[in-house]
């Protein structure tokens, strides 16, 4: 214990308390009459109270005495305050002033970055620089007037008597550009609209030449899908027919694209499927409403087009579509430009702003929206240009580029070649094999149309259909041959018990079901190519060497009298047989000498 704890002084000061010990503290308390239990933090607590309750008491035991102050002159007592300063104030330096260096540069932009943001600028100008003013104003010189920037102005389309121009087509050097342009010239009291000259994601979809959906319009109510089916169903495999909620329209999945022309060819602007029907159906490649078959409201000018389930839209719900601008799909493949598109549609003023053969559809403009109207309402699914049987499909096209849906990325869906995994069939479809049989094939369907169905699977190798052996009509049920066992559980995956081939004369059509089959001997174990080998039996030639017969005892011949060798020539005389050297060796064996 410390002197001071020894003598029961407890420390002035709070930390001096607190390094104390434990058996000092508790002496401490001991001596103050305190309970002295507890850990050290407990015991420093008890002993802190106890030091204020003594200050507060009598703050002489845990307090020097104070110094009496010195008396101050009475003379000044106005001077004394100074010298009863407890400190004295020096002089501090002032901070170093320093000089804040100026910020650093901004980094340079990188080359990859550079072109990041030029993508991007070029991902928001979709190329739409183009205005279309219909009516033009006359002069055409005053439009480059009002059109203040812009790079070019060209009259569009020209009326029949070989007056002025019905429409003008301004171009400017962006995208951005053109949008304002519209802006300024509807203030001045002009007709303008961003002119189409590029083919958005919508449009491309509709103007897929591969695709096998074709839209019928004018289709009422009391007309159900298999009806729709059974009629498709005559000019192709019709795999399905589904009505349009809320509308008077089907669409019809075809298995081919042959046969979907095929019937929108034989059907459009000619069938009734009622008696009593005003006017007939319209098979189109894409909604295309008019006047007289208005089932989809919401495609009329300058509404908002309806996308289809899962189409992302841009900047709003859905693209305004314009008035006096039409996209013609299916155009024939003879098609030569946009001069021959422009020419089906002279009677209404139309000129072609876009043609892309590969695709085989254009964009139209119209004088007017009624001239628009008109164009579509004539020849909206029943115009068919010389030499092509298959009407073009006619339907609005939209020019808001705010609500333009976003291009598609370069890559799509796995490679060719890459198919998704499937689950393995089940131990009831038997042993797993590269030949699946399938059965509910309808009568109407030969082995072309069964390979184009599973080839969406996999490599076909064979097809094989049975028939009767009479009349050759086939038994409803066949075999498919695949290039490995993996395409036949991808089959047995989708289209087991989920694909159902229409069948006209049967509408109790089941759906296509199949198991695996026993492949043959020859295509489960290829033959194995012939190699000659010596027959059995085959042995080479033996020449026994001069020497044979001389291990054979004397004695064994000696039962053959000599001139059983009477045969064999004298000398002198050419061999016949043996050879000389022989006939020594022989004659010696059995005793006897030379013949004479």
């Amino acid at each position: 214990a410390t002197p001071a704890v020894a003598m029961g002084k407890i420390p002035d000061t709070a930390a001096a308390r607190k390094a104390l010990k434990v058996a000092e503290i508790k002496a401490l308390l001991e001596e103050a009459g305190l309970a002295t239990d507890g850990t050290k933090p407990t015991l420093l607590e008890r002993l802190e109270e106890h030091v204020a309750k003594t200050d507060g008491d009598d703050g002489a035991e845990v307090a020097a005495p104070a110094a009496e102050p010195a008396p101050a002159p009475a003379a000044e007592p106005e001077a004394a305050a100074p010298e009863a300063a407890p400190e004295t104030v020096r002089d501090v330096p002032p901070p170093p002033v320093r000089e804040v260096p100026p910020p650093p540069p901004a980094p340079a932009v990188a080359k990859d970055d550079a072109k990041h943001e030029e993508d991007e600028e070029d991902e928001e100008d979709g190329g739409e620089k183009w205005v279309l003013v219909a009516p033009a104003p006359t002069p055409l010189e005053s439009l480059r007037e009002m059109c203040a920037g812009c790079v070019s102005v060209e009259p569009l389309g020209a009326p029949a008597d070989g007056g002025a121009a019905m429409m003008a087509l301004v171009e400017y050097a962006a995208e951005r550009d053109a949008i304002a342009a519209v802006a300024s010239l509807a203030a001045l009291g002009h007709e303008a609209e961003i002119a189409r000259r590029t083919l958005w994601r919508d449009d491309e979809d509709d103007a897929d030449v591969t695709s096998t959906v074709v839209r019928v319009e004018g289709v009422s109510a009391t007309i159900d899908e298999s009806i729709v089916a059974r009629v498709f169903g005559t000019y192709g495999a019709c795999v399905a027919a589904t009505r349009e909620e809320g509308t008077d329209a089907f669409a019809v999945k075809m298995a081919d694209r042959r046969g979907a022309e095929t019937a929108a060819a034989a059907l459009s602007g000619v069938y009734r499927f009622e008696e009593g029907q005003e006017f007939p159906v319209r098979v189109t490649w894409c909604p295309c409403p008019s006047k007289k078959n208005s089932g989809d409201k919401s495609s009329a000018a300058g509404e908002k087009r309806k996308r289809d389930a899962g189409e992302e839209a841009g900047a709003g719900e859905g693209a305004t579509l314009s008035a006096k601008q039409l996209l013609a799909v299916g155009l024939p493949a003879t098609t030569t430009g946009g001069e021959q598109v422009a020419g089906w549609f002279a009677a209404e003023g139309g000129a072609c702003l876009l043609f892309d053969k590969d695709r085989r559809c254009a964009i139209l403009a119209f004088p007017s929206a009624d001239a628009a109207t008109e164009a579509l309402d004539t020849h909206g699914g029943t115009l068919r240009p010389e030499g092509n049987p298959c009407p073009v499909t006619l339907r609005r096209i939209a020019c808001d580029v705010t609500a333009r849906p976003k291009k598609r990325s370069a890559v799509q869906g796995p490679p060719p070649g890459v198919w998704p995994p499937v689950p393995k069939p089940g131990p009831e479809y038997g042993e797993p094999s590269a030949k699946i049989y399938i059965g509910s094939i309808p009568q109407e369907y030969a082995e072309d149309d069964v390979r184009r169905i599973f080839e969406t699977v996999g490599e076909v190798k064979e097809v094989k259909i049975l028939r009767n052996p009479g009349d050759g009509r086939h038994k409803g049920s066949g075999f498919v041959t695949f290039s490995d066992i993996a395409a036949t559980e991808r089959a047995i995956h989708f289209i087991d018990n989920k694909y159902t081939l229409n069948a006209p004369s049967y509408p109790q059509q089941k759906p296509i079901y199949m198991k695996y089959a026993k492949l043959s001997r020859s295509a489960a174990a290829p033959q194995q190519p012939m190699v000659y080998q010596q027959p059995m039996g085959y042995h080479q030639p033996y020449y026994p060497p001069q020497q044979a017969y001389g291990h054979y005892p004397q004695q064994a011949y000696a039962q053959y009298p000599q001139q059983a060798y009477g045969q064999y020539p004298q000398q002198g005389q050419a061999p016949q047989g043996p050879t000389h050297q022989q006939q020594q060796m022989w004659q010696q064996g059995f005793g006897g000498g030379a013949q004479q």
